[in-house]
């Protein structure tokens, strides 16, 4: 500390509390750092935000790194309207503090004066960080409920997810060497290639939205996605296929969508309407580009229980031949049920045709969905259960030649997904989901099984 930059600031406090002071006694008073942080607190309670700037500025003097310095001072600059040098001066509080209840307040104060400044998404990263420090869980409440409010009125929206996922089948490949149709071995033993691989699978699914219009009734959003998973094989994956590298197996989408919503009918109810255009690659290379267009209905019948109902329709175009091209129809329909006691059930069925030139991507496939959610945390965390039934039917398939009466997949896949709330950071905590099942086909080939478990984060808000 330098005692003599604080008496400074000392005599334009003592000009300013007592004028009726001698210059002697004036000129005689000095304050330590508790007294001037008393003398701080005192000014900006009374509403005199100069005059805790300036003991600010002495403190500031005397130590840049003040934390108490630059929290007065951002508190003096709020009470002032000078919103901005007032959320700077917060950051540098957060910045230089080490205890978890300054930085809170920091963090706070920093978020307030953000939205002050009408800058929604740097208030929504403030109040994360506030919510990192919150020293109680009805304070983290209370913030998480502020986020909802600013990430409603933010014409900005962003969401980033992803996780890693260690799979006895990364490339979806046959459980078995040998290809069998119809129970017959015609064609002989399956590549390295095309039999399941083991290794991890990691991915990274961001999206960047921003609403273009929005009243009470409607709004009209524009957004772009990223997908990329890319996959490391193991050992015993290299010796099955030593010819299969990591980069064969990489993925990326990309679309940019733009969605219309409209609310009908009863609070909660809606309509909307969507078009999107987009890429995928598989092994760095071009495999198709599409154009999507679709519509959907989502019914709040009461407070428990709510309908979906969305359909698409996509055409692809393949970049390696115009016989690859194709054209998808789908259909989902969903239903969600809120029990007596907090659990929820939901329940999905999802149908899709697919029509192409070339035989073997023409299918018709249906599957369904039930999850089964639990409300209270069982010990640390929240469980979801689900199941999954699908089956496939590809009318025309050929596998070396015609299979007849074409090939059909039957599925089933159950998971458990774990989310755990107590261990977050800045709002976002990790997430667990162990997954296994099978596909059955009478061509040996789509004759697969794995097991996995998904590490990866969601935000709690």
């Amino acid at each position: 500390m330098k005692p003599q930059t604080l008496a400074v600031v000392c005599v334009a406090v003592a000009l300013s509390v007592a004028p009726h002071w001698t210059r002697a006694q004036q000129n005689a008073v000095e304050l330590s750092l508790p007294e001037a942080r008393a003398l701080a607190a005192h000014a900006l309670s009374n509403g005199r935000p100069e005059l805790a700037s300036k003991i600010a500025g002495g403190l500031l003097e005397a130590d840049p790194r003040s934390t108490y310095g630059h929290y007065v001072l951002a508190n003096a600059y709020a009470e002032m309207g000078r919103n901005r040098e007032g959320r700077q001066a917060a950051s540098r509080a957060y910045r230089y503090s080490t205890i978890p209840v300054q930085k809170f307040e920091a963090a706070e104060l920093a978020a307030r004066l953000s939205y002050a400044e009408e800058r929604p998404t740097l208030t929504q990263l403030w109040l994360r960080r506030a919510v990192q420090h919150a020293p109680s869980a009805q304070i983290e409440a209370q913030l998480a409920k502020d986020y909802a409010k600013v990430r409603q009125q933010n014409p900005l929206s962003f969401s980033l997810s992803g996780g890693l996922r260690p799979s006895t089948n990364v490339n979806n490949g046959a459980d078995t060497a040998q290809q069998v149709i119809d129970g017959l071995p015609f064609t002989g033993q399956l590549s390295g290639s095309a039999q399941a691989l083991s290794g991890v699978i990691g991915s990274i699914d961001g999206i960047v939205g921003y609403r273009l219009r929005g009243t009470a009734t409607s709004r009209m959003d524009v957004s772009a996605r990223v997908f990329v998973q890319r996959i490391a094989l193991d050992s015993a994956a290299n010796t099955t296929a030593p010819n299969v590298r990591n980069s064969d197996l990489a993925s990326t989408y990309g679309e940019i969508a733009l969605n219309q919503q409209f609310a009908i009918g009863s609070p909660g109810s809606s309509v909307d309407v969507n078009a999107a255009v987009g890429r995928y690659w598989i092994g760095g290379n071009p495999n198709y580009g599409f154009v999507r267009l679709g519509a959907g209905h989502q019914w709040q019948m009461n407070a428990r229980t709510a309908l979906t109902l969305n359909s698409s329709v996509e055409q692809r175009f393949s970049a390696r031949s115009d016989i690859y091209d194709s054209r998808t129809l789908g259909v989902v329909a969903g239903a969600r049920h809120t029990l007596g006691w907090g659990d929820s059930v939901s329940v999905s069925l999802n149908l899709l045709n697919t029509a192409s030139d070339f035989v073997n991507s023409r299918v018709s496939a249906a599957a369904v969905r039930m999850t089964y959610s639990f409300a209270d945390q069982i010990g640390p965390a929240l469980v979801s259960v689900g199941l999954v039934l699908g089956r496939s039917d590809y009318p025309d398939y050929v596998a070396v030649f015609n299979v007849p009466g074409g090939k059909q997949d039957r599925s089933a896949y159950a998971d458990v997904n774990i989310f755990l709330p107590d261990m977050d950071y800045a709002g976002f905590a990790p997430t667990v989901r162990i997954r296994a099942g099978r596909t059955q086909s009478n061509v040996s080939r789509f004759d697969t099984r794995e097991i996995s478990v998904a590490v990866g984060i969601r935000s709690k808000f």
